[in-house]
């Protein structure tokens, strides 16, 4: 049996890591944890991979030093890349990244192509086009958001952060709680992160390395007409739609997406 192990680095950041194989990196989004892949972890372990899951800065048990001005997504990388370059690889590593998470791989893989094998990314946000009007505005007008964030319950901003009822009916009791709290541990200074993204577009033609976008069909959050585009701009893309999922198809809709995911590094390490 091979245990997970808990780490924290010398800038705060935690994570875990569990399994031996090639190296897997798995990217949570916005206001999550890395108990977003308790789902997908386990299938990944027992297909022999080597899993290191982070907690981003501001979220999770990576609280970290709080910038004054809050944190904004060059924060959320600059963390993210320190942490993954000093970790011992042996080989080119798989990314995973959901929503924020996956335009931290799309941006680590841009700046890193010789350390990236393959990216999956599912339901990625990297535009500020994909969001809805709603989170466009909060995305703008990030300050009274912010003080909401500090006095709702948990649950409440969740649903209104995620807009993804489909979803959210479909989690287990563990997964609604914890996504809950989630959201409670989280620095209230993420919301500047959404408004704060780079525009990249032009450079997305640099991603040589495999990827996959594996995204929900009735994502209220991003455009699901969103995902497609992206991989037209992929040189190298595939696109995986999982019917009638939300937002969190890796929660929703696990063991589907799971299959995706095993399918297409098993024919990536083949």
């Amino acid at each position: 049996m091979i245990t997970k192990v808990n780490k924290m680095d010398n800038n705060g950041i935690h994570y875990t890591k569990q399994g031996a194989g090639p190296p897997v990196v798995l990217v949570h989004g916005f206001a999550a944890s890395n108990f977003d892949w308790a789902y997908l972890e386990p299938e990944l372990v027992k297909n022999q991979y080597q899993v290191f899951s982070p907690d981003l800065i501001g979220h999770g048990s990576s609280i970290g030093s709080i910038p004054k001005t809050g944190f904004t997504f060059d924060d959320i990388y600059q963390h993210f890349s320190e942490w993954n370059n000093a970790q011992d690889y042996d080989q080119e590593i798989s990314i995973i990244g959901h929503s924020l998470g996956g335009l931290v791989s799309l941006y680590y893989a841009i700046q890193n192509p010789l350390s990236v094998r393959n990216l999956i990314l599912i339901n990625p946000y990297y535009s500020k086009k994909q969001l809805n009007r709603f989170l466009r505005y909060v995305g703008g007008n990030p300050g009274p958001y912010r003080k909401a964030l500090q006095a709702a319950p948990s649950w409440l901003i969740h649903a209104i952060i995620s807009l993804d009822i489909r979803g959210y009916v479909h989690y287990e009791d563990r997964t609604r709680k914890q996504k809950a709290e989630d959201v409670s541990r989280a620095a209230p200074e993420i919301v500047y992160i959404p408004g704060s993204i780079p525009q990249f577009s032009n450079r997305l033609p640099e991603i040589k390395a495999p990827t996959c976008v594996i995204w929900g069909t009735k994502d209220p959050t991003l455009n699901p007409k969103s995902f497609p585009e992206l991989v037209n701009q992929l040189p190298n893309a595939t696109s995986v739609p999982i019917h009638g999922a939300g937002h969190q198809p890796h929660l929703s809709q696990s063991e589907q997406l799971n299959r995706v995911v095993v399918n297409y590094l098993a024919a990536q390490y083949s």
